[in-house]
């Protein structure tokens, strides 16, 4: 028998693991919940400080030829250090939503990824000679938020720290590595001793002098997070006055191998559709479903996309984001469609660009938008916001006078489609009286229509979606408003209510559009009787614009396809991208834009008269929008767009209250755009 217990003797009891393991999942959420609290605390820190250097700013603008100097350099120290104040809180933010983000699956271009993020740093140092050498990096599969983070932070520390080397030079390489992948990045910076590498990955731990170069010691302690949520480590090698090597490691498991889709290589090309067939949208959506059906038919009565023939499947979503969403999935990952087209409204375009991201699945999105969507598997081809208006309203504004009342539905499409109104008005030389958003219950429109009458309005923009609309147009020609032009995007071109409602009650309504079925041109009178020898007025009562989108969408992903001579997404991508797909469709000729994932178009304006006849007033050229493109160069320093973005794009929209108004372009109430 032992005189003594040794540690090897002691086994511990399932109890003892089944608590050690409690204590473990216990102290990963403390750690979580601290994240999660230290985000919340550096975003409500975010605008307050954002507010005293906007405040700051204001001051200066209105009183600087009052002011004494030294009030005027103060002012700008203030928002200096506001300035510091919200950069330190994003990159709080940044740290710590590292620990608690919940991780995405997505392909990584690490080689394009890592030009962006250099072009990004670099884009504030334009009298510095920073050099990248790269070659092609293996890909990865992971969070592309998270890996993002990693490397601008890496990249910002290479860029910071070799000041004064002329040139500077950034070496990125990567290797094989214990069964995962090393990405290294060298450069031939002030380096450091290499005995302080582990106070280096510790938040706010520097080894040079604050006021020699910026920064604030938190940047590799992210980078550490963000890799070790992958299972992966990173390293520092420091040489004094000769630069440092940063390593970063990740697993096989998120090592991206390419393969060629089981789903490409034969069978019919499968078009996933989904609209509201059968709810309060169905007049526009059943259009649009003949139309796709018509260039179907087409194109496999000429042989097919690639020498197979197309296959349409249909979902109705009854306008339901729910039914949206379940019917991607559905397509996308049951029924492996090739492609997804469709949508009515905004919410359930936004489903699909969710699921197209999720399961990797190109999106062409067939209904005309709000303006500001941008995505690297989804392409709008519908017309936007700025291919509408600017004609139309430079047209009225010189023809019936400068002031402009809008008035739209309360949602997404409206209130975005509102705020171009409010920005072009101003642009052209125009003035807003008044912007009002309707829901979808009212129906006494009265005062609403006494308020627009009592400011005087030279023009009325109107963006009107919803059944009960109807009635503000009835109510608004009853009382003998018609002289005053209705301006629109939609009440002519998508839901045709100047053949719905009673005679006249759409007279002197303005609306641009790329294709309506009144329009004269040899193309659009040879689809209509295309379109009409196969679908009667009952089954189709009108070919609005969007029916021509659709038809046309089929031929340009047709297009697409055999320009990368395969179905397989990315290559697709790539070929619409390119800037060499277009189609001679109904409406004339669609470019496909790289740079945005939009169209250039022509368009014409059409006025309603007083026995509901559609007339073009003029037409324009081809027509595109650089909302898209010029964001994204503000936004992360690179030009080219989408396109230069590639398969790392961070989906953007919404963006129009941030990027497009200007500080000196108040809307009707005064208030600034921040």
């Amino acid at each position: 028998m032992k005189d003594r217990i040794t540690p090897n003797d002691i086994v511990p009891s399932e109890n003892d693991k089944r608590q050690k393991e409690l204590e473990k999942q216990a102290l990963k959420k403390a750690y979580e919940d601290l994240d999660a609290l230290i985000y919340t605390l550096t975003h409500e820190l975010k605008s307050p400080a954002r507010e005293i250097e906007l405040y700051a700013e204001f001051i200066e603008e209105d009183n600087r030829d009052r002011l004494h100097p030294q009030s005027v350099k103060d002012i700008r120290s203030i928002r200096d250090t506001c300035e510091n104040i919200i950069t330190l809180v994003r990159l709080m933010m940044d740290y710590s939503r590292a620990g608690f983000k919940v991780m995405e699956k997505k392909k990584i271009d690490m080689t394009l990824l890592i030009r962006q993020c250099f072009d990004e740093q670099v884009s504030r140092y334009d009298h510095r000679d920073i050099q990248l050498h790269m070659d092609t990096l293996p890909e990865l599969y992971g969070d592309l938020f998270m890996i993002r983070l990693a490397v601008s932070n890496i990249l910002s520390n290479s860029v910071k720290f070799t000041l004064g080397r002329e040139p500077a030079h950034i070496t990125v390489s990567s290797r094989p590595w214990q069964g995962g992948v090393e990405y290294s990045f060298s450069d031939n910076g002030i380096g450091f001793d290499q005995k302080y590498a582990a106070n280096l990955f510790e938040p706010f731990q520097r080894l040079q002098n604050e006021g020699e170069f910026e920064g604030n010691g938190i940047g590799l302690a992210t980078v550490k997070k963000c890799v070790e949520r992958f299972g992966g480590w990173v390293t520092i090698q420091g040489f004094l006055n000769k630069g440092c090597i940063v390593r970063i490691w990740f697993p096989e498991k998120y090592v991206y191998h390419s393969e060629e889709s089981e789903f490409d290589l034969e069978g019919n090309v499968r078009i996933g559709i989904i609209s509201d067939f059968t709810g309060a949208n169905s007049l526009n959506e059943n259009g649009k479903r003949a139309a796709y059906m018509l260039a179907a038919e087409e194109i496999n009565a000429d042989g097919g996309i690639l020498g197979r023939p197309i296959e349409l499947l249909f979902r109705d979503d009854c306008g339901d984001t729910a039914l949206t969403a379940r019917a991607a999935e559905e397509l996308a990952a049951q029924e492996h469609v090739n492609v997804l087209m469709g949508s009515t409204l905004s919410p359930t375009r936004d489903a699909m660009i969710a699921s197209a991201n999720k399961y990797k699945t190109l999106y062409l999105d067939t209904q005309q938008t709000e303006g500001g969507v941008a995505d690297h598997y989804t392409f709008c081809l519908s017309a936007m916001p700025e291919q509408q208006m600017t004609s139309m309203l430079d047209y009225l504004i010189h023809t019936y006078g400068r002031k402009c009342y809008v008035v739209a539905s309360d949602y997404n499409f409206g209130i975005l489609s509102a705020e171009w109104v409010k920005y072009l008005v101003h642009e052209l030389g125009g003035e807003i009286v008044g912007c009002e958003y309707l829901d979808d219950k009212i129906h006494d429109f009265g005062s609403l229509i006494d308020r627009i009458v009592k400011v005087e309005t030279d023009i009325l923009f109107s963006l009107c979606v919803y059944p009960n609309h109807d009635d503000f147009f009835i109510q608004w020609n009853d009382r003998g408003l018609n002289m005053i032009p209705n301006a629109t995007t939609i009440c002519v071109a998508v839901n045709y209510r100047h053949l719905r409602l009673p005679p006249g009650t759409m007279e002197n309504t303005y609306v641009t559009a790329s294709f309506l079925e009144e329009l004269k041109t040899p193309q659009a009178q040879e689809f209509v009787r295309k379109y009409r020898d196969r679908f009667d007025r009952e089954t189709v009562p009108y070919m609005g614009m969007d029916t021509e989108t659709a038809y046309s969408a089929v031929y340009i992903y047709k297009l697409a396809c055999e320009m990368a001579g395969t179905t397989e997404v990315e290559a697709v991508i790539t070929a619409l991208e390119s800037g060499k797909i277009s189609f001679d469709g109904p409406g004339g000729r669609i470019r496909v834009r790289g740079c945005d994932h939009h169209t250039s178009r022509c368009m014409s304006c059409f006025r309603v008269d007083a026995d509901d006849q559609v007339t073009e007033v003029f037409r324009t050229d081809d027509v595109h929008s650089d909302y898209i493109e010029t964001m994204i160069e503000n936004r992360f320093g690179v030009k080219g767009g989408m396109r230069t973005l590639g398969a790392n794009a961070v989906p953007i929209q919404y963006n129009m209250l941030l990027n497009k108004l200007t500080p000196s372009a108040d809307n009707d109430s005064g208030r600034r755009y921040l």
